[in-house]
């Protein structure tokens, strides 16, 4: 995958490998947090995993920087998540949604996760450049319904398990982050409710160097001929 990489010197285009995504869950800090969001799961028929953090593997054709997803269900939705890819030796962090059947998510977590492409931004950052405030860092989720864009997720990295320990996590569960798009997991709904609308849109915003990462796209649901 291309990604723009925004650092402090200037801009440069660079071609990464990704063979796979890994989808990371459950990864809040405060494990009440975490609670709330599988008790939020559970009110829509989603079982609560075996152990935390999850980690769910989905193809790299999932990955996409595109502004269009096309869906089959009516009921998907999307993740506003920050995503970590390697180039070298190099930790680089942008912007993404694990986009979710949520339909699906009633029968199977996994499959709800592989059946949807997961958007990608194509602008990153270097890691070393804002691991220094990276709690300070907002990251937050807006959905379109009926032409109105609402606040959907919000919340600083604070909230969330440091890239340094999903990276871990991952290993530890015999997996490896190299040559992967790992995607940190996300925060709570506010109010609690999936909302299902035309659009979503995510965002990091950096207060201290003044510069953020917005991705969004557009959600079409394929037509319904025969079933």
């Amino acid at each position: 995958m291309r990604f723009t990489v925004e650092s402090k010197a200037g801009t440069e285009s660079v071609e990464v490998t990704v063979e796979l995504g890994l989808l990371a869950g459950y990864t809040g800090r405060d494990q009440e947090a975490v609670r709330a969001h599988i008790a939020e799961l559970a009110e829509h028929g989603v079982s609560a995993p075996e152990r935390v953090p999850t980690v769910y593997p989905v193809p790299a054709t999932r990955l996409t920087h595109a502004n269009v997803v096309q869906v089959c269900s009516d009921r998907t939705s999307g993740e506003a998540e920050f995503v970590l890819v390697r180039d070298g030796e190099r930790l680089l962090v942008g912007v993404g949604s694990d986009h979710t059947d949520r339909r699906l998510e009633e029968h199977s977590v996994l499959q709800s996760k592989q059946t949807c492409d997961k958007p990608v931004g194509e602008k990153v950052w270097p890691y070393d450049e804002v691991a220094g405030h990276w709690d300070e860092i907002r990251l937050s989720g807006e959905v379109r319904v009926d032409g109105a864009w609402h606040p959907y997720q919000d919340g600083t990295l604070a909230a969330m398990l440091t890239p340094e320990h999903i990276v871990d996590h991952i290993a530890g569960r015999g997996a490896t982050a190299d040559g992967a798009a790992v995607f940190s997991g996300t925060l709570p709904i506010i109010g609690g409710e999936f909302r299902y609308g035309s659009h979503f849109r995510v965002r990091l915003d950096d207060p201290v160097l003044g510069r953020e990462l917005v991705h969004e796209y557009a959600v079409h649901r394929l037509p319904v001929l025969d079933s």
